[in-house]
């Protein structure tokens, strides 16, 4: 088996096409198509259907796909860690970002490290925690900020950076719009406006609530801090949001307000996963986070 047709296979599998695979590919139609008759034949099995001009992944071939595209996405993670090693400035780095810290954190720290490392390239991927912390153990990323962070495992290594307050916003018209901090359990009647359960900022404020006695009533939920913003100003609720997201970003219709609950605050800070070795660059970047923060909290 050859890293050729490994590529072969999964285009071919991506375009269901053998025609398409191969301009995606700029190699001939004829090699693609000689590539996958003989991964097939050296495997004895029939990884596609082929129907007509379309290529269908048999129960099989959907199978060794899962398990072609981990082999190939860590056979070039090795070519690129020995390409690295002889000189740790170049690479890429695939860096995970929870929503709620990308437009905050992310600009002050790539601009920095890209003054001291001008060759290294990134690729960044946004998600819930949840799908970002999947994202780097199956080995789709080498590195993702995180807000909680989580508790070390066998699987992943945190690094905690800081701790960042969380604030209520509330219609610039509502009646707690002039106070300058607010208690959690004076917002039992109100209607919030928060993200999707799949996020830990729900979890966060769903649970400070249920230990003050109420269970908040959540008439919208969006995965946007700009929609959430949009809805509050409109008059339809409040929300809690990271004073991160806030800061220089409140719109005109609503205020910012400091909530006097010490648990309302979370952690932001990163994970790497101990399944595998760090390449040079992927080091170099977690250092510079690390020092970065320490000097400027």
């Amino acid at each position: 088996m050859e890293l050729r047709q490994l590529k072969y296979f999964i285009e071919v599998a991506r375009t269901e096409h053998m025609t398409q695979a191969s301009e995606e590919l700029h190699v001939a139609q004829s090699a693609v198509s000689r590539q996958i008759t003989k991964l097939e034949e050296e495997l004895g099995i029939k990884l596609f259907d082929r129907i007509g001009r379309n290529m269908q992944l048999t129960a099989v071939g959907e199978d060794f796909l899962k398990q072609a595209k981990i082999a190939l996405n860590e056979l070039q993670k090795a070519q690129a860690i020995v390409e690295e090693y002889a000189d740790p400035t170049i690479g890429e780095i695939r860096v995970g970002l929870p929503n709620s810290i990308a437009t905050k954190v992310l600009p002050a720290v790539i601009s920095a490290f890209r003054e001291k490392y001008p060759r290294i390239t990134y690729q960044f991927m946004e998600g819930s925690n949840r799908d970002l912390k999947q994202m780097l153990i199956a080995g789709d990323l080498d590195v993702t900020f995180l807000s909680p962070v989580p508790e070390e495992n066998e699987e992943i290594m945190p690094h905690r950076f800081f701790d960042e307050k969380l604030k209520l916003i509330v219609p610039s018209g509502h009646r707690l719009a002039k106070k300058h901090s607010v208690a959690l359990k004076d917002l039992a009647e109100e209607k919030f406006i928060l993200y999707p359960q799949d996020f830990d900022l729900y979890h966060l404020v769903d649970e400070s609530a249920r230990s003050k006695g109420f269970s908040p009533e959540i008439i919208f939920q969006s995965r946007d801090f700009h929609t959430i913003q949009g809805l509050v100003g409109a008059g339809l609720g409040i929300s809690i949001l990271p004073e991160m997201i806030l800061d220089g970003a409140i719109f005109k219709e609503t205020r910012s307000i400091a909530l006097m609950d010490q648990e309302l605050r979370r952690s932001v800070g990163i994970i790497t996963t101990k399944k595998r070795n760090m390449s040079p660059s992927e080091t170099l970047f977690r250092d510079f986070l690390l020092l970065y923060f320490e000097e400027n909290n």
